[in-house]
């Protein structure tokens, strides 16, 4: 009786029965139907149940409970939406013509498995940079456009993921230095993201070149055409007054001097804009800390 009926619960509206009055009802799972409990009366039949099945229809399904019956979401940078049927391993001499079938299946779904392992390693690395599920998305958004253009066809694969989480940094308007993705990839140095970066530009920049001739316009045109969140990276240099606030954050400093401190450093980038200053060509994160270290000693 337990497995077929159950009490109906307090989320549905509040009912009278008809016949007798009462307000005890349970639900018969298997007809789909609420009986009065007092006098037997259907109060609604052939019902839908919208609760969730957690079962699943696999060879494993005696083992335990497996919630996994609505399966995962939509991936929209896989080629299909990460919705497909995959072909499941078997061990021991049983698997034999399975795991073949496998193997030829993996085969003709590189591009996905590039995107899986890209997932992966971006993931990994934006949690330990702290970085949010925008920038991870926005990451990998980027590294399916490089992988579908083949524009850093035989570079170091995480040179590769480190470039486009600067890109996808910056573009969210979190960004950080090549440092300190180095300091949580450190099989990768400095140099090799730059030169991904420089890559991953120039491939940009020929879409918008492109996107131009089509629409005859010029190539500021083309960036304007692409609204306030380029694709381009153009301008995607890391600057000072990207650093100061998350540096004068980390640093527990008012929020008053923190706005001074930015204030400052976008008339610093002017001037560097405008003439030839010494610290023009200094390291962002460098400039950042002397213009910190500078608005401190004014409010001390």
């Amino acid at each position: 009786m337990d497995t077929l009926y159950a009490p109906v619960g307090a989320l549905r509206q509040e009912r009278v029965c008809a016949d007798c009055g009462g307000r005890d009802f349970v639900e018969d799972h298997a007809a789909g139907d609420i009986v009065c409990k007092g006098c037997g009366l259907v109060a609604e039949a052939h019902i839908i149940d919208e609760r969730s099945e957690w079962r699943t229809f696999g060879d494993k399904e005696k083992e335990g409970d497996d919630p996994s019956r609505v399966g995962g979401a939509s991936n929209p940078f896989m080629n299909d939406g990460g919705l497909s049927t995959g072909i499941g391993k078997l061990p021991g001499a049983a698997g034999g013509q399975y795991n073949a079938l496998l193997r030829l299946h993996n085969r003709q779904n590189v591009s996905d498995r590039a995107m899986q392992t890209a997932s992966r390693e971006v993931s990994a690395t934006c949690e330990r940079l702290r970085m949010t599920d925008a920038v991870r998305n926005s990451a990998l958004e980027t590294y399916k456009d490089v992988h579908d253009a083949k524009a850093l066809k035989g570079r170091t694969l995480k040179a590769v993921y480190a470039a486009c989480i600067f890109v996808a940094g910056k573009r969210e308007g979190t960004p950080r230095t090549f440092k300190e993705i180095c300091a949580v990839m450190p099989d990768v140095s400095k140099v090799d993201i730059g030169r991904c970066f420089t890559a991953i530009d120039r491939m940009y920049k020929k879409q918008l070149q492109w996107k131009a001739v089509q629409q005859g316009k010029d190539l500021a045109g083309a960036v304007a055409l692409e609204g306030a969140r380029p694709v381009a990276t153009a301008g995607m240099a890391t600057a000072a007054t990207d650093l100061i606030k998350r540096f004068m954050s980390r640093l527990g400093v008012d929020t008053k001097v923190s706005l001074m401190a930015h204030r400052v450093g976008l008339r610093a980038a002017e001037l560097a804009a405008a003439e030839a200053v010494p610290w023009a060509s200094r390291d962002p994160a460098t400039q950042a800390c002397a213009l910190i270290y500078g608005v401190l000693l004014i409010n001390k």
